[in-house]
């Protein structure tokens, strides 16, 4: 087809020359629209007037629409520009097309649109505009966004698909696309570079597959209305709707193997997790039952089996490709694996001997402990790159302890604990007998969210560090551990002595390795274990177990029978599980309350947010508490005497109030921790700080550590444990 003169005057008054260097390059693709070439362009001239932009048709027409393209573009070269694809290359369809766009583009934002003016180029000025401010990758033109319609869908059938069809995009990636109304829509501008190089687009929905599968960060909407067609027959049609579906198929199984995002990665890799601990469970379960082995014994055995199928799962379904040959990969993830298997093993023994949990469950929950480790090391040192990776690893540690406020305090923690290793054996034995006093787990699990979120100081803190003050300091600190340790006293509470001698020592390790003015920052979180001294009175001990008992009872009344005036009861195949009021956190909700307020008061001061905020805390402490007595009857109720006696085992109820009132330390320290200044140093030099903290360590210590690592090692080996 011949354009006429009077189609090349009109052609050519539609275009005026723009800038040399387009920001943006509108791709418009077209199938037989030639028709709409020439209102196309006159309407673009009318709003891109001041934007520097050019048009690039991408053409898969028979009937002349390239000659009309070619006519206009040979009045303005450097604007209108034309990729027609000859027949034998039209795979793909409008979104292969819309690809090809997007490669040829020579602007750093390309802006997608269609040829048949249902996408009103009036609409551009507002995605430019969003594309100027919004600081976003991809910015969509939708049609349910605000004042959005999709009145020109002409047919409530069509309007009707559309609306599903962007469900069922949004049900199939419900992360990726969270923020967006329009997954459907043709109509949109994305920055060049975040657009992946290799999408394989099969129909009309190019947009989905760009935000499925590029690096898009962030993504902004602007409403539109999308018009009825000028001229010309629409392309959609079942063939399309059954090609949509088959492209949502297969984006969704694509991106599920090897996905590029963390979160998800992790989540695949604790999928295949779960799928090897059936395997260790099940091949655990032979072992033990059939062939009598002991159950660390099989426990080992199982954990090899379980390797071998965790590595050909996340090697072939979730972690990146890499060069390394697939030998060495199971090299290294069989020996990363092999040395985390004591801890696994110390895990699987604490949960079966001391909570006497059923050797199946605590093997589950023992798999659990290492997953965090196992993940990091997995995905840093085997598939993280080439020859150097366990170099860069020590590397980036060796920085991270010299330079780390969080790596150092745990640091002190540690230096503490080989300093005075019957404070954690204290913890143990509160974890495991029920006695008055408020147990040490929570004011510990609080101090410890305190420490995270206080490490960091205020801005105007200077950054100067006094080593000769911190020295002078430390050493009394750690001359007064030492002064409590040689000349405490006996008598009734002979664990008030050493637990305050741990807590002088904890101090005066972190003015060594943290500086004075953390260690000022962080005294309510130092003292707090403290209070593991407490001991409540009868009267507070009875009005606490009386609230929580009879907000469970109250609450778990359609399942639960009240026996008497403190005890909750439940039925598990005819028998009888008691839930008495020795079992309720107690001295738990003490320790709770006497946390909350000295975390309150070092996150907020003596203000009257501290008492609102602490009231708060205090109501989620208490209701947890009750949730968890229910739980704990529902677990007997559901799973039987076994699932009963792990969750009211002594102690475990104190869990729920720790975590409860750690988390909302952790969200009010994280409130007012200052933003980290570019090229600040928070921590002094510590070299010599750790290795006389050390020395220190170790003299408090070693006959307490010899004491204490002796039975150990004879219980590991001992035919108790084993059999």
């Amino acid at each position: 087809m011949n354009a006429s003169n009077g189609e090349r005057e009109a052609l050519a008054g539609a275009v005026e020359l723009l800038e040399p260097a387009p920001q943006f390059t509108i791709v418009i693709p077209t199938c037989n629209e030639s028709d709409n070439v020439a209102p196309m362009l006159n309407r673009l001239n009318a709003v891109l007037t001041d934007v520097p932009a050019e048009v690039l048709f991408v053409d898969d027409s028979d009937d002349g629409t390239a000659e009309l393209i070619r006519v206009a573009a040979a009045d303005a070269a450097d604007r209108i520009r034309l990729l027609h694809r000859p027949p034998g290359q039209r795979s793909g369809g409008l979104g292969a097309a819309v690809a090809a766009g997007i490669a040829a583009a020579r602007a750093p934002w390309v802006i997608v649109m269609d040829g048949d003016l249902q996408h009103p180029p009036e609409a551009l000025p507002a995605v430019v505009e969003a594309v100027d401010t919004a600081g976003a990758d991809v910015v969509v033109a939708s049609r349910y966004r605000a004042s959005g319609n999709a009145d020109g869908l002409g047919g409530p059938v069509r309007r009707l698909v559309s609306r599903m069809s962007g469900h069922l995009a949004r049900l199939a990636f419900p992360y990726r696309l969270r923020h967006v109304t329009d997954p459907m829509s043709g109509f949109f501008a994305v920055r060049r570079e975040a657009v992946d190089d290799n999408l394989r687009p099969n129909g009309f929905k190019i947009l989905l597959e760009i935000l499925v599968r590029s690096r898009i960060q962030r993504i902004a909407e602007v409403p539109y209305t999308f018009q009825p067609r000028l001229a010309g027959a629409s392309k959609a049609s079942v063939r399309e709707g059954v090609r949509f579906a088959r492209q949502l198929v297969r984006l969704r199984v694509q991106t599920a193997v090897r996905p590029s995002s963390r979160v998800a990665r992790m989540l695949g890799f604790a999928a295949a997790g779960a799928s090897g601990i059936v395997v260790n469970s099940v091949l655990l379960w032979l072992l033990t039952r059939w062939l009598t082995v002991p159950y660390l014994a099989a426990a080992v055995v199982a954990t090899q089996a379980a390797i071998g199928w965790n590595f050909a799962v996340i090697d072939r379904l979730v972690m990146p490709d890499v060069e390394d040959r697939a030998r060495r990969r199971f090299g290294r993830f069989w020996l990363l694996n092999n040395a985390l298997l004591p801890l696994h093993l110390a895990a699987l023994a604490v949960l079966v001997q001391g909570l006497h949990l059923h050797y199946l469950a605590a093997n589950v929950a023992a798999i659990g402990t290492v997953f965090v480790a196992r993940y990091a090391a997995v995905s840093r040192w085997i598939y993280g790159g080439r020859g150097s990776a366990m170099a860069s690893v020590v590397g980036r540690t060796a920085v991270a302890v010299r330079g780390s406020a969080r790596v150092r305090m745990t640091l002190a923690c540690l230096f503490t604990a080989a300093a005075f290793p019957g404070t954690a054996t204290r913890l143990w034995a509160d974890l495991r007998d029920s006695e008055p006093n408020v147990p040490l787990v929570i004011p510990l699990v609080v101090a410890a969210a305190l420490l995270v979120g206080r490490l960091r100081p205020s801005a105007a803190e200077p950054e100067v560090h006094d080593r000769q003050v911190d020295g002078l300091i430390a050493a009394g600190l750690l001359g007064t551990a030492a002064a409590l340790t040689v000349f405490a006293p006996g008598g009734a509470t002979p664990r008030v002595w050493p637990l305050l001698a741990a807590v002088a020592y904890l101090a005066g390790a972190t003015v060594l390795l943290l500086g004075t003015r953390a260690a000022a920052r962080l005294r309510w979180a130092l003292i707090l274990p403290l209070m593991a001294v407490v001991t409540p009175t009868a009267a507070l001990r009875d009005v606490g177990g009386w609230m929580v008992v009879n907000g469970a009872a109250l609450l778990s009344a359609p399942f639960a029978d009240r026996l008497g005036a403190g005890a909750l009861s439940v039925r598990y195949g005819g028998q009888p599980l008691v839930l008495t009021e020795a079992a309720a956190p107690a001295a738990a909700l003490l320790g709770a309350l006497l946390s909350v307020l000295l975390a309150g008061l070092c996150c907020f001061g003596a203000t009257p947010r501290f008492l609102t905020r602490a009231l708060v805390a205090w109501a989620a402490v208490l209701a947890t508490a009750v949730v968890g007595l229910i739980c704990a009857l529902l677990a007997g109720r559901l799973f039987g005497p076994d699932a009963f006696r792990a969750v009211t085992a002594p102690g475990a109820l104190d869990l729920v109030p720790a975590v409860t009132i750690a988390i909302f330390a952790w969200r009010w320290s994280r409130t007012v921790a200052a933003p980290r200044a570019a090229g600040r140093r928070y921590v002094p030099r510590g070299r010599l700080a750790a290795v006389a903290l050390a020395l220190v360590a170790g003299g408090f210590g070693g006959s307490a550590l010899a004491s204490v690592a002796v039975p150990v090692v004879t219980a590991i080996f001992d035919n108790t444990v084993l059999r």
